[in-house]
């Protein structure tokens, strides 16, 4: 059976969010020109959840507050191990493609512009990272989260296959905010239950 990721309630400060591009657009109507702007933004809590979003407004300020809305409401949840990915993965997004590659501890994350971005509001610390194609800042940052989507839980892969993940990879795979999380989790859960003992206790005597 596979364990799913406990539901841990975040705070808003928790979230850390960055502006990846902000571009002004012009449209020519019969009136004139129209200008808007169009923004990326990235939201994660650098403990395994990010996400990925992008508006379009007359301002910008507007537009990074509809962009920022919806990478919240986009997150994901990035399967780990250890500190790096569990495989390697590629992401794809018009003529933009990135590699992101399971590097070793104390590697850091080879990336740089809105890549790099995205992976360290994520929690990932040990990446490689390679852009394959052609594109734009939005489009690189597609690619980007699109590659962090198509990472396959290896708990999941394992259970799917009737195995266990030590019988599967040769070893165990450990994801520390999965594990700090089921550990909040628990300890949450255990509160309410110590109040219930405690109260009958006082009712009995």
């Amino acid at each position: 059976m596979v364990q799913r990721q406990p539901r841990i309630p975040r705070q808003e400060d928790e979230f850390e969010d960055r502006v990846v591009r902000i571009d002004r657009t012009r449209k020519t109507v019969a009136g004139g020109r129209v200008f808007s702007s169009r923004a990326v933004v990235v939201v994660g809590d650098r403990r395994g959840r990010v996400g990925l979003g992008i508006g379009k407004a007359r301002n910008a300020p507007d537009a990074v507050a509809k962009a920022r809305e919806r990478a919240k409401r986009a997150m994901i949840r990035v399967p780990l191990d250890g500190y790096t990915i569990p495989h390697q993965v590629v992401g794809k997004c018009g003529a933009a493609e990135v590699l992101l590659k399971p590097a070793s501890r104390g590697t850091g994350i080879v990336a740089g512009g809105a890549v790099r971005q995205i992976i360290e509001v994520s929690g990932i610390r040990d990446v490689l990272t390679k852009s394959l194609g052609e594109g734009t800042v939005f489009n690189r940052a597609r690619a980007t989260f699109d590659a962090l989507r198509r990472l396959e839980n290896p708990a999941e892969v394992a259970a799917s296959r009737g195995k266990s993940v030590e019988e599967l990879l040769g070893r165990r795979v450990v994801d520390p905010y999965y594990t700090a999380d089921a550990e909040e989790a628990a300890a949450t859960a255990a509160v309410p239950e110590a109040e219930e003992e405690e109260e009958d206790t006082d009712g009995d005597s």
